[in-house]
């Protein structure tokens, strides 16, 4: 195998490791929360529903337009395939990595992560 091949199946190889331990982090971070944040909400709407008298179908209609104004509507954000699209937006706009560099980013996004551009 040519040795620019090896070089670019490492970059791949890198890249792949990189996003899903991205994700996994992410996943392991936000996703808890998120589901502790959910439960609270789905309470504050029953208890704001019991206090004003509303009933399910006036519910659901006020919360349909609500949802068509949210930014993110595809369910919860910060499960595993949600991180995982995270970290590819990260990787894809705000830095670069190069095979050469690899190890050096990677050492630092490790021991000092404000210091990569991964």
């Amino acid at each position: 195998m040519k040795r620019q091949n090896i070089r670019t199946l490492a970059l791949i190889i890198c890249t792949f490791t990189y996003l899903l331990v991205g994700a996994a982090v992410f996943d392991a971070l936000e996703s808890e929360h998120e589901i502790a944040e959910s439960r609270r909400l789905k309470d504050e709407a029953l208890r704001l529903r019991e206090k004003y008298g509303i009933n399910e179908t006036e519910y659901q209609q006020i919360a349909a337009n609500i949802i068509k104004f949210m930014p993110y509507r595809f369910g919860t954000q910060w499960k595993f395939s949600g991180a995982l699209f995270f970290s590819t937006t990260v990787i894809t706009t705000i830095g670069r990595l190069t095979t050469q560099a690899c190890e050096i980013e990677l050492f630092q996004f490790l021991f000092h992560p404000s210091s990569t551009s991964v």
